[in-house]
């Protein structure tokens, strides 16, 4: 705000600088710029004589100090005579009649102009609120009226009185009524003008600033802006002669892109930047809320009659109805036409959608756009300009969004954008032989510069300041509870069926009496509306005293409680009669008063009340330990020893702390370092009361039933089932929770679970698959049973048990279980997936859970099978080989037994295959029992073969000598010997 302060008085100073030094800087501009057309000369010194003639000086005595060569810019306004309104109207017939059509032609477009103030009016209450829509609707009303009565005032002379130093006017304060017919007709024109360039700030700010602020402006711009700028470009307008520092210097603009709208719109930006955006347009640390109007028919109403009402504010422009009315016309309706096209095309494509705000907003910036040069440019051309403005009109709302700037209707980016680069197109566009001033394009393209520059140090520069000062001497800007009640109601206490109908629900929210009913009016939207409310109501009332029903005939306990601090609000009846409290007496009490979170409720033992606390003795070093009921894990990938959530402080760092205890104070990042100190200090019931909200937040969070430990009044313990929910209700959050006593349930599932423990720690500890059946269905099984068929534990449970055989095995197993037998048997298995594999299966009767039931014990022989098909394979080859060799194989025992022999051994030594396995080798081999073979025989090594003779013996006892290749084999845990 500093700065802000500080940047306007430096541009309030910098504004009067600028004024002061006009003089010399003008005199250097026109030294540098004096016209060579030597034409141009020659018609302004007969201009001059013939002013001096006809006694024109008598109104205009400024204009005898005024030398005709300084007259730069003579552009006529009414080029169909070349002739100036004089004091005396002609009194020949033609020129009166052309006089009469001249002062109609004007009348009928000031008439014109005036349409455009209805139009603003139903644009800016279309597109606003509803409720601040009559608000914008007065502000229309009296600004036009607040700007008429300056502009007669003061306004006009200070715009059209005589000029000094083109700076100001300085006479034809409070204009006279005896007026000629011209005269009169050329302010009712002009104050058209002016109420329109007043009436642009009053949709910038609309639904924010206060009713008198605004009138402030409104007398502002109307008495002092928009004439001295309009005095700079306009004087001398209503007599051919522009005597203004701009005008007089080539700046043309034609009907008032700048000093009507520029004009506008930089007002409209300082007075945004003074009182800011509306609650919730630029919500802090994400993107702009679009705040949708009311009614954007009315607006597009609006927008049509404003369209309508420019041909007369561009076409009367000419003060005359001359050959050039109809192209001025018709290069309006050509650029706004563009405009809307443009913004049609582009924000279809951007956003897949026609925009209603952007077709109304492009078809304005197109009007905008052409005024100040509609009399001197081609169709083409102004076509060109319309599509320009429309972009430049939507390039600025995006700019004005980045910057936070909040422009209620649009004000800126069309009449301040559009302004601006119509101002600058008719350097770009305008035919010089049209505009007549003289200048090339550079030069021509210099003023239009200048004039935009002057505009800005007038439109903003100066009145910046005097905003941002008057508004830190009365606010400008209404209380945001005004603003929240809409302006309709706050600056104009107006009534309307809706804010009625707020009134009564607000009493009805205040008073909390759901029987209460809104008066329903028929006939009306808000009647029906109310209708509709009266029927929720209704069933609300119903699904109320339900649930209240519910509650107090429930045998849970019902408890609501506060967040963080855990104290009880509400209990139901059940709750008194489980906990032996007297009714009420639980109400306000911190709800760990009557849960011991010590106690396992799986065991009911008490634990060490040291491990509820934290323990921070060393921050980097340390780990951070936490009790918590084995049945409560929270992270399942942490470690838990000894009833301790134990984690290194590295996981609770402040990028991630929060992730895993949202409500644990003592390790926000700000508190870390502090912590060992803080939990010293600490007593122990306040540090476990952390530890507890954290545990109920975390119940809350998972929405799953929990078991805690509760208190009664006479100090007896008793399990408890748990289920907290968090809500949420006017910015406050509470928990409500149910909790019911297990103490029977309890008792029952202990007993239970010594039992099943015992079994289950027998199964378990099996590495077969067992299951316990019941017929055909599945009563319990174990993990490897699971693993074995590829079901999860609980899939298993409740199954099918012939889903998991081949059928066509159904009936072996059948049989095998009706005849009792409890021999093991062979099946197919059949997995999750489909797949198969050979099962072996045991089975027999026993006594579960007090029924008769099948147990049967699997076992996955796919591996088994596998290895008996692999030595089969391995058989079945190696005999092959044996048996095709045309040497003598004979495989033995250590001991000498023969354990295998090929056909060539048996033709060789005359035995059968079977007479030889019968046989040791000492009865084949005459040497064997020799001291040097046995030796040998029992020396050699695996992978090392010996070579021998021997003597084998035949059948029929005759020997031959042979030679023999030795070599060791390992058969399993034995060893064979292998003789080739």
């Amino acid at each position: 705000m500093r700065r802000k302060f500080i940047l306007g008085v430096i541009l309030f100073f910098l504004t009067l600088v600028l004024t002061i030094l006009y003089g010399s800087l003008i005199d250097k501009y026109i030294q540098n710029h004096q016209l060579s057309n030597q034409i141009k000369e020659a018609i302004t010194q007969q201009i001059y004589n013939s002013d001096l003639e006809n006694s024109y000086f008598d109104r205009y005595p400024e204009l005898e100090f005024i030398e005709p060569q300084n007259f730069h810019n003579i552009q006529t306004v009414i080029p169909r005579k070349n002739k100036f309104r004089l004091k005396n109207i002609s009194t020949s017939s033609s020129q009166s009649t052309y006089e009469a059509i001249d002062i109609l032609w004007i009348l009928l477009c000031s008439g014109l102009v005036f349409i455009m103030q209805p139009g603003f009016m139903c644009l800016e209450s279309g597109l606003t609120r509803s409720k601040n829509n009559i608000n914008v609707a007065i502000k229309n009303l009296t600004d036009f009226g607040i700007s008429v009565a300056c502009f007669w005032s003061f306004g006009f002379a200070l715009m059209f009185g005589a000029s000094s130093f083109g700076i100001i006017g300085h006479s034809k304060f409070f204009l006279a009524t005896d007026l000629q017919p011209f005269d009169a007709a050329f302010f009712l024109f002009q104050v058209m003008f002016c109420g329109t360039a007043t009436t642009i700030v009053s949709g910038a700010v609309a639904e924010r600033m206060k009713y008198a602020s605004y009138l402030f402006i409104a007398f502002l711009v109307s008495g002092l802006v928009y004439p001295i700028f309009g005095h700079w470009v306009w004087n001398g307008a209503d007599i051919g002669i522009l005597t203004g520092w701009l005008g007089r210097n080539g700046f043309v603009d034609f009907a008032g892109s700048s000093v009507v709208h520029s004009i506008g719109g930089w007002v409209s930006l300082a007075a945004l930047l003074v009182i800011g955006p509306r609650t919730g347009r630029f919500p802090p640390g994400s993107p702009p809320e679009k705040i949708h109007g009311s009614n954007l028919p009315l607006s597009v109403l609006g927008a049509m009659l404003i369209w309508f009402g420019w041909f007369g504010f561009n076409g009367g422009s000419t003060l005359a109805l001359n050959e050039q009315v109809a192209g001025i016309i018709v290069n309006t309706i050509l650029a706004s036409a563009a405009g809307m096209i443009t913004t049609l095309g582009i924000t279809w494509y951007i956003r897949g959608i026609p925009s209603v705000e952007g077709l109304i907003n492009g078809t304005l910036s197109g009007l905008v756009g052409i005024t100040a040069a509609c009399h001197a440019v081609t169709a083409f051309s102004a076509i060109f300009i319309g599509v320009i403005a429309a972009i430049v009109t939507m390039l600025v709302e995006q700019a004005l969004e980045k910057i936070r700037v909040d422009d209620a209707v649009g004000a800126i980016p069309v009449h301040l954008g559009g302004g601006i680069w119509g101002t600058l197109a008719v350097a770009l566009f305008g035919k010089a032989e049209v505009l007549d001033t003289g200048l090339s394009f550079s030069q021509q393209l210099t003023v239009q510069l200048l004039g935009i520059f002057s505009a800005f140090l007038l439109g903003f520069c100066l009145v910046y300041p005097i905003l941002f000062i008057t508004n830190k001497l009365y606010l400008f800007r209404v209380s945001e509870a005004d603003e929240r009640i809409g302006l309709n109601v706050s600056e104009h206490q107006a009534k309307t069926e809706i804010l009625d109908l707020f009134r009564v629900m607000d009493s009805q929210a205040s008073t909390q009496d759901l029987s209460l009913r809104v008066p329903v009016e028929p006939f009306t939207e808000v009647g029906q509306i109310a209708n509709r409310y009266n029927q929720v109501m209704d069933a609300l009332e119903e699904v109320t005293a339900r649930n209240d029903a519910i509650i107090k005939v429930a045998t849970d306990a019902i408890i609501t409680f506060t967040k963080p601090e855990l104290e009880i609000v509400s209990i139901n009846p059940s709750a008194s009669v489980i906990f032996g409290y007297e009714n009420q007496y639980l109400i306000g009490i911190p709800i760990y008063q009557i849960f011991d979170f010590t106690i396992n409720p799986l065991t009911m033992e008490k634990m060490d009340a040291d491990h509820l606390l934290t323990e921070v003795e060393k921050l980097t070093v340390e780990p951070l330990k936490l009790w918590i009921n084995p049945d409560l894990i929270f992270c399942q990938n942490l470690e838990v020893k000894n009833y301790c959530y134990v984690f290194d402080l590295e996981d609770i760092q402040p990028e991630n702390w929060q992730s895993v205890f949202p409500s644990f104070l003592h390790l926000q990042e700000d508190n870390l370092v502090h912590s060992q100190a803080e939990l010293e200090l600490q007593k122990k019931s306040d540090r476990q009361n952390y530890y507890i909200e954290l545990l109920i937040s975390k119940i809350a969070e998972s929405g799953n039933l929990y078991e805690l430990v509760g208190i009664r009044a006479d100090g007896s313990l008793f399990p408890m089932e748990i289920a907290v929910r968090e809500a949420k209700f006017n910015q406050k959050t509470f928990y409500t929770g149910t909790f019911r006593d297990i103490t029977d349930r309890k008792e029952s599932e202990i007993k239970l679970r010594e039992n099943e423990e015992r079994f289950r720690s027998l199964s378990r500890a099996t590495f077969e698959g067992i299951i316990i059946h019941e017929q055909e269905k599945i009563m319990d099984t174990n993990i490897a049973a699971a693993n074995m068929f590829g079901y999860e534990l609980s899939e298993m449970m409740g199954m099918n048990g012939w889903e998991l055989i081949a059928p066509e095995y159904h009936n072996l197993v059948v049989e095998k279980m009706t005849s009792g037998s409890e021999k093991a048997y062979e099946v197919i298995g059949v997995r999750k997936d489909g797949s198969t594999f050979p099962l072996e299966i045991e089975s027999k009767v026993f006594l579960y859970r007090g029924n008769q039931n099948g147990v049967a014990a699997l076992r996955d022989i796919t591996e088994r099978k596998l290895a008996e098909a692999a030595l089969r394979e391995s058989e079945e080859r190696f005999r092959a080989v044996m048996e095709q060799a045309a040497d003598a194989f004979i495989i033995h025992e250590m001991d000498g037994k023969i354990v295998d022999v090929n056909q060539s051994t048996c033709k060789s030594l005359g035995y059968k295959r079977e007479e030889l396995l019968n046989l040791y080798i000492e009865d084949i081999e005459v040497n064997f029992l020799s001291e040097k073979m046995y030796e040998k025989w029992q020396n050699l090594i695996p992978g090392i073969p010996i070579t021998i003779e021997g003597i084998h013996r035949r059948k029929d006892h005759k020997t031959f000598p042979i030679e023999v290749r030795l070599g060791l084999l390992k058969a399993g845990n034995g060893k064979l010997i292998l003789a080739l």
